[in-house]
Formats: structure tokens, C-alpha cells, sequence
């Protein structure tokens, strides 16, 4: 069985924004789950960084915003016979669960988190290059002795907030990346170019390519049309090379 990497490129800023948060939340999650004094500092990291979404941008309204779109847009699909209605309802109910708790929650996402004076005073180290030591901060190093599972109750309080942001994200993109099938293509001597679909709400473009090849592909955007090149580069200290043989790869050009 052939194994396959991705790579995944937005198309607009709202998605852009969602892919960010997305990893971060999975950054949480690995280093909670592994749970060490050296994994706690970039669990706290994660939720710093969703704090700076939270606290800059109205990501709340944007999120909203994009699942009651996406609601409309499947509620057409139930007209449809073909498709699985009672799969269809299913997805139907869990986004209206969701956009009932993100608007029953009022005030800013994170809220509760933000009033944590030991976090607060991580945030403000964290500016200075390198790690917290324990001069800069005794308090940090104290917590950081302290039984796994306090530590990974504490932490998983801090992230609490977000909780309803990290499931409505997840079935966003889940929802996009799903809203297509696969094709096959090849980029002739590295290069690939496809005109865009102007009737169609391109969002987000998935792009795989077995392991085996030994590229990887830059992905160039915009409102009519987008190219795909493919590059080599053996050599770190040396620039990157356009790959020079046909690259077979599957492609997603997904909307909702």
C-alpha cells in the first residue's frame, strides 16, 4: 500500500486563519497527552498563541460565520436523492449543536484563561529568546515539579474555553476536505496548471504525493487559476531545483 504526504493550501484568509488554529490544537493535544515537564512548556505555548487568535480577531463571529454557510449550503443537498439523507442529518444536527453553543457563548472565547496570573506570566517570558528558566520564573519551575496529573488537570482547564472552537473548526474541515473526491494527475516535467471554477467556492487545495518521490510541491493561487510546482532540494545549504521528471500526485480542489 502506497503511503502519501499532504500538502494543503488556502485560498482565503478565513481558512487560512482555521488551518493555524487547527494545528495548534493538535500541538496541545500531542504534548498534553504525552504529558513530561519538557512536553507542559509547548502544551502552554499552544494556548498562548490561541489566545493571541482569540484576543486579536473576532475568530468566534468567523467561525460562526462559516458553519452557518456551510449549513445552508448542505441543507440544499437534501433535495437530493442520491445522497445519504440520514448521513446528511447527522452533519445537519451536530453544526446546528454547534452554532447554538458558540452563540449562547457571549463575551471573548478564553476569557477564564486570560485571568491566570501563572499564565499570564509565562506569556510575558515567552517574548525573550530561549527557554523559562527557573530564575526567570520560580513559580513556573515549581509548577512544573508537580504530579503529572495536576499538571494535565491544569492544563486541560486553561484550554476548556476553546473546546467548542476545536470541534467547530474540526468539522469545518473536516466538511471541506470531504466535499470532493480525488483525482489523479501528473505534473509534466514538475509543472501543473488548472484553471479555476469561478461558480464553485474554492477554499482550500489538497495535494498528495506518495512518500517514494522524492519532491515536494509549491503551490502558487489565485482567483482563476492556480499551478503546482514540484522541487528537489538534496542539499539544505543550496537552493531548490524545479523537479525535472513527471510527478503523479492526487489532487482535492475543494469547496462547499
Amino acid at each position: 500500500m502506497t503511503d502519501y504526504l499532504t500538502y494543503e493550501q488556502p485560498l482565503n484568509e478565513r481558512i487560512r486563519t482555521f488551518l493555524r488554529l487547527e494545528k495548534l490544537f493538535n500541538q496541545f493535544t500531542f504534548h498534553v497527552k504525552h504529558g513530561s515537564a519538557w512536553d507542559n512548556p509547548i502544551a502552554i505555548d499552544a494556548i498562548t498563541d490561541i489566545l493571541s487568535f482569540t484576543t486579536r480577531s473576532d475568530i468566534k463571529l468567523e467561525v460562526l460565520k462559516e458553519l452557518e454557510r456551510q449549513h445552508s449550503r448542505l441543507e440544499r443537498l437534501s433535495k437530493r436523492p442520491q445522497i445519504d439523507q440520514g448521513q446528511l442529518t447527522s452533519l445537519l444536527d451536530k453544526q446546528t449543536t454547534l452554532i447554538s453553543r458558540l452563540q449562547s457563548n457571549t463575551g471573548q472565547l478564553g476569557q477564564e484563561t486570560q485571568s491566570s496570573e501563572l499564565l499570564n506570566a509565562v506569556r510575558q517570558k515567552s517574548s525573550v529568546p530561549g527557554p523559562i528558566c527557573d530564575f526567570d520564573l520560580p513559580a513556573f519551575h515549581y509548577w512544573l515539579t508537580r504530579p503529572e496529573s495536576t499538571r494535565r488537570e491544569q492544563l486541560q482547564q486553561w484550554f476548556s474555553p476553546f473546546q467548542v472552537l476545536e470541534e467547530a473548526i474540526t468539522m469545518i474541515m473536516d466538511v471541506l476536505r470531504n466535499s470532493t473526491d480525488e483525482t489523479d494527475e501528473t505534473a509534466v516535467k514538475g509543472f501543473f496548471q488548472k484553471v479555476i471554477d469561478t461558480n464553485q467556492a474554492v477554499q482550500l487545495l489538497h495535494i498528495s504525493i506518495p512518500t517514494t518521490h522524492n519532491c515536494y510541491p509549491e503551490i502558487s493561487a489565485g482567483k482563476h487559476r492556480f499551478s503546482v510546482r514540484f522541487m528537489i532540494n538534496p542539499n539544505p545549504y543550496t537552493r531548490p531545483e524545479q523537479f525535472t521528471e513527471d510527478v503523479d500526485f492526487r489532487l482535492k480542489i475543494c469547496s462547499v
